[in-house]
């Protein structure tokens, strides 16, 4: 049997990239894993942005790469993508040539990239250490790095000789996070702060501290050296700007104090302007009077901002991971550079299979066509509660989501709607307490089921918003819900282990066939009904047969923690995703392993098939959506 499932899902190991659904020039065919041949979205900015020293490129660090933008004025377009790193990319730097990128990620290593090609030239290997922050010397002889170790609980910086490939010396003193590092004009001093609240001041040439700066009352985010080296300014998260003379070592508290939270800032190249994220704004003042001189309004929190070599732009990347190009000079918008996205919660693929929906960490949905890619619509809501459950109902007319703060909202589904980009919900049909956690759609389209923390199922009227009932029992979270095809059994998996079947019209359990030591967090019904598929955190998948309600079969999976189980839309096999980035294929008849993918380097939150079969999605806590052509 096994043979003649591997003949049949062929298709599944090879995964054909024939008749891609983009232009092999299209930035959403780069750097894909071997099968995929797509992407959605581009994945969250996990760390800074940085421009070249000629100004031509700005680099971004990402959840699946570092993203190089052309951002010549007129010119602004996604130029490379460059990827190696096993996970997030949390720090960048260009050399002060600009010939190199060095960049720092949570995979513990150091990568050196040619600036041109984006090929990997070296790399330094630091065992299970996050690399926090970098920072280039003025002549790029020099790169110090800040490190966390997450077994020992170490927090060092380490100074390297960029020619010679040899670490000059590590530093032991800081007893906090590394969360920023500068070197001082000439060279000779190395500023370094901590989360332990202090900035400190080293001899890069005996590698000796030279002075200990207090006055902060909390962690120390940002520091930065003027032009001239005379002035260090430093910011905490408690929304302090102090600024340092590095001479004597005192403070200066009297500039900046209108600022109510501040996370970053910026020098101008000429060093006489100095840009502050403050709430919802970036506001420039002239750095030797302290004076207020203009506002650039963003909208949102800013995570990083840069000025341009020349000074005429700064590059902002705000809250909702955009990267925002303002011209300094008239203080007016250049361009945004949009496609980064978020955490993706979860996605939904509509009936016809011609769009994919799909819910963020950030409270936004998005729509997006499935043939070409194209994003073609945002819907958002106000705050920004992360989207847990995403749904179109039957006919594709509306689509369904639920919040985190248990809000469940209605949105036009029609892609003849599709024009008008950021949509606001229809209704919202409740708004329930505690937090809510998923979501399912009968097939008849007149019930949802909502699952919350308490353990508790409502079943809701979708044309009304009126509760119909609530099915209680579980006594833990309601992990994952879904209806069997004729709609008249509800399956439901909660943290207290368990698995319970429901039927929907006398509102009574059923059964509760058994589930996962450690929690229940997937289940799925197959296309004719007759099996149930569970996975949980004990890596234990169950198939359950419906009618005699006992096992068939118990499948122990190399997978870490399964976050999804989902039926190939023919029943022929199911498939599960993990927080380890993996998706395994099964066969549904013997429930032997058919295939793996190593898909994403972070957690896949969510699978979905094509109404047809042929194409599997998956998303990722990256940020991003991966297509797979199945045949």
């Amino acid at each position: 049997m096994k043979t003649t499932l591997l003949s049949l899902l062929l298709p599944v190991l090879i995964l054909s990239f024939l008749l891609p659904i983009v232009s092999a020039q299209d930035y959403r065919t780069w750097g894909l894993p071997e099968g995929a041949f797509t992407r959605f979205g581009k994945g969250v900015i996990t760390g800074n942005i940085a421009f070249s020293p000629d100004g031509n490129r700005l680099a971004a660090a990402g959840s699946i790469g570092i993203w190089i933008y052309d951002v010549r004025p007129g010119q602004e377009t996604e130029f490379q993508l460059i990827t190696g790193h096993t996970h997030n990319v949390t720090t960048l730097a260009y050399s002060p040539d600009g010939t190199i990128i060095a960049s720092g990620s949570r995979d513990g290593t150091i990568r050196f990239w040619d600036a041109v090609s984006g090929k990997q030239i070296s790399m330094f290997k630091e065992d299970s250490e996050e690399v926090t922050t970098l920072a280039f010397s003025t002549d790029g002889k020099m790169l110090a790095s800040g490190h966390q170790n997450w077994f020992n609980g170490e927090h060092q910086v380490r100074l390297w000789n960029l020619q010679t490939k040899e670490r000059i010396t590590t530093i032991n003193e800081h007893k906090s996070r590394i969360t920023s590092l500068a070197f001082s004009p000439d060279g000779k001093t190395l500023a370094t702060a901590s989360r332990d609240n202090t900035v400190r001041l080293w001899d890069t040439q005996i590698g000796e501290l030279k002075t200990t700066l207090e006055g902060h009352d909390e962690y120390i985010t940002t520091l930065i050296y003027s032009s001239d080296g005379k002035t260090l300014t430093t910011v905490s998260s408690l929304d302090t700007v102090l600024q340092w003379d590095t001479e004597t070592g005192t403070s200066d508290t009297t500039l900046f104090k209108r600022l109510r939270r501040v996370h970053s800032l910026t020098f101008s190249p000429d060093g006489e302007t100095i840009a502050v994220q403050d709430v919802n704004n970036v506001k420039l003042f002239d750095v030797k009077t302290g004076k207020y001189e203009a506002v650039i309004r963003t909208g949102t929190d800013t995570k990083s901002l840069v000025f341009s070599p020349d000074g005429k732009t700064l590059a902002v990347v705000d809250g909702y991971n955009r990267i925002v190009l303002w011209d300094t000079q008239t203080r007016k918008l250049r361009t945004t550079i949009k496609g980064h996205t978020s955490r993706v919660q979860c996605l939904t693929y509509s009936p016809d299979g011609k769009s994919i929906a799909s819910g963020y960490i950030n409270g936004w949905s998005y729509l997006w066509n499935a043939q070409t890619g194209k994003h073609e619509a945002t819907l958002k809501t106000d705050g920004n509660l992360g989207i847990e459950a995403i749904m179109y109902s039957p006919d594709g007319k509306t689509i369904v989501t639920g919040n985190r703060d248990g809000t469940v909202r209605v949105w036009e589904g029609r892609k003849r709607v599709f024009q008008t980009h950021n949509r606001k919900p229809k209704s919202t049909l409740i708004d329930l307490s505690p937090q809510l956690n998923c979501i399912a759609y009968s097939p008849d389209g007149d019930t949802i089921a909502i699952g919350d923390n308490k353990g508790e199922i409502s079943l809701l009227n979708p044309g009304t918003g009126e509760i119909i009932d609530t099915l209680m029992g579980h006594v833990g979270r309601i992990n994952s819900l879904a209806f069997a095809p004729d709609g008249f059994t509800l399956a439901s998996a909660s943290g207290d282990g368990t698995v319970r079947l429901w039927d929907v019209q006398s509102y009574e359990l059923i059964t509760s066939p058994g589930g996962n030591k450690r929690g229940s967090y997937a289940v799925a019904f197959s296309p004719d009904g007759n099996l149930i598929a569970s996975a949980g955190q004990d890596n234990i998948i169950q198939l359950w047969d419906v009618q005699s309600q006992t096992t068939k079969h118990t499948i122990i999976t190399p997978q870490n923690q399964v976050t999804c189980v989902a039926f190939s839309p023919n029943g022929v096999f199911f498939v599960s995703s993990s927080r380890d980035g993996k998706i395994e294929f099964w066969s549904t008849q013997t429930g032997e392993h058919i295939s793996s993918l190593s898909v994403h380097d972070h957690g896949i939150s969510d699978l979905a098939f094509s109404p047809n079969g042929g194409t599997l999605a998956s998303s990722s806590f990256d940020g991003t959506i991966l297509l797979w052509k199945l045949r």
